[in-house]
């Protein structure tokens, strides 16, 4: 017999009984310990239900928190099943839904609703999409869906003309800041100089999905507009400088003709967020190859500065556009914003680069942080469709809290001290006419 290590030579020399009791008190010892550290660190954070509200049939989207973190400013519409869902249920019940379409033309375009941490009712606008809430709460800015959208998807075709309105919840009286001469505006935020509102210029980017190519800044009277990130085009194939070489009369017609489809590219507005004073937006520049249709197959990932100037801040390299959609900005405490490519990394907007890598990695790209950097919400599975979500904390990534299984989480936000955040999601079995997302507010202790 060959004793191949000091375990082996060790081993020999212990009964059997006695190994199996060594082993027995060692997983007593591990599970006990393990008991112990879950104990503690769900202790650690108890989360309280401040609030779950839903409408019977409704869809919920874009909840956000006042600047006070009393009210709730958020998005409901009426559930038309679409997809899977829809090959599931009976001819019958979409029937009904076109006859009261026909009785109600618009009884599923999307309501502005603005609750407080009760759930009581404080202001309902018709028809709106993306709002947010002026800093004295008197207010709310927003996309206004021109179209009737009942029934129909949110595409670029079905939003274009959409508006930004200013409605007064006191006076109950709506008006106009900016209106598009082509495609639509959306995603309006106030700015911090009191008079103020910044918004997307949209367009259709990816066959009929539409999406953010620049940025507009407007006046609360409507008065004034000017443009703070305008549309930038690249050619799929580029046009030489005269001279330099030559092409064939298709790649001339192509290089010439930029407004044609699939001859050029626009430059996404990927993000648009408030960091303190500054209006950051993440840009998406296009790099064509051969054979691109609506998107470009490479980006160039940069964050800009474009309120109170215009000013490029860094560049983050380039990345497919399979990878496109995972890139993302949230903006944290102390001039810093939390920035994902491969995993979530702080990047200071004073030194203009990457902060230490203190914390352990987080390469969930559906993570979203609070506001002092403490936490952060991530929506799970990463590559499935999402079944529950998990609070972490940012330093060390321990798990604090874990939600039951849903069917799905559409939206999470926090409030402005990290005290709250807002979790919109579908409970398990839940379709048809019993549809029903729950927005819930949970606080921290």
């Amino acid at each position: 017999m060959t004793l191949d290590s000091p375990l082996d030579r060790f081993s020999l020399r212990i009964r059997p009984r006695s190994i199996r009791a060594l082993c027995l008190t060692f997983l007593v010892v591990l599970f006990l310990s393990v008991a112990s550290v879950t104990a503690q660190s769900q202790a650690s954070t108890s989360l309280k239900k401040e609030l779950v509200w839903s409408l019977p049939g409704n869809e919920i989207a874009s909840p956000q928190f006042s600047a006070d973190g009393n009210f709730i400013v958020l998005v409901s519409r009426v559930h038309w099943p679409d997809a899977e869902e829809a090959e599931s249920l009976p001819e019958a019940f979409f029937n009904k839904l076109e006859a009261r379409k026909h009785r109600e033309p618009r009884f599923a375009d999307p309501v502005v609703r603005l609750i407080d941490l009760k759930g009581n009712p404080v202001c309902d606008v018709r028809y709106g999409t993306n709002p947010s809430i002026a800093a004295d709460n008197k207010s709310i800015v927003f996309s206004r869906q021109r179209k009737p959208i009942t029934g129909l998807r949110p595409l670029a075709a079905t939003l274009a003309g959409n508006d930004i309105q200013l409605f007064d919840c006191e006076k109950k009286e709506a008006r106009t800041i900016a209106e598009p001469q082509t495609g639509y505006f959306d995603n309006p935020i106030f700015l911090p100089d009191g008079y103020s509102i910044a918004y997307t210029v949209n367009e259709a980017v990816n066959g009929e999905m539409g999406g953010a190519v620049g940025v507009e800044q407007a006046d609360v009277s409507g008065a004034r507009k000017v443009s703070l990130f305008a549309k930038e085009t690249t050619p799929a194939i580029r046009c030489p400088t005269t001279g330099t070489s030559k092409m064939t009369g298709f790649q001339t017609m192509m290089c010439s003709e930029t407004t044609k489809l699939s001859s050029s590219f626009p430059t996404l507005v990927h993000n648009i967020v408030m960091a303190g004073d500054h209006l950051l937006v993440l840009q998406a520049r296009p790099i064509p190859s051969a054979g691109d249709m609506y998107l470009a197959s490479q980006y160039e990932l940069s964050l800009v500065k474009v309120f109170p100037n215009r000013e490029e801040v860094f560049s983050m390299g380039q990345a497919d556009m399979s990878k496109l959609w995972d890139a993302s900005l949230q903006p944290i405490s102390n001039g810093k914003v939390m920035m994902f490519s491969d995993h979530w990394r702080a990047f200071s907007l004073e030194t203009r680069n990457w902060l230490p890598e203190t914390a352990l990695q987080n390469a969930n790209s559906r993570g979203i942080y609070s506001p002092n950097g403490k936490y952060y919400l991530a929506v799970e599975p990463v590559k499935e469709e999402p079944s529950h979500f998990s609070l972490y904390r940012a330093g060390d990534g321990q798990r604090v809290f874990t939600s039951p299984t849903m069917a799905s989480v559409f939206a999470m936000r926090w409030n402005r001290d990290s005290t709250r955040f807002a979790v919109v999601a579908l409970p398990k079995s839940v379709s048809g006419s019993a549809y029903r997302e729950v927005l819930t507010v949970y606080a921290l202790p």
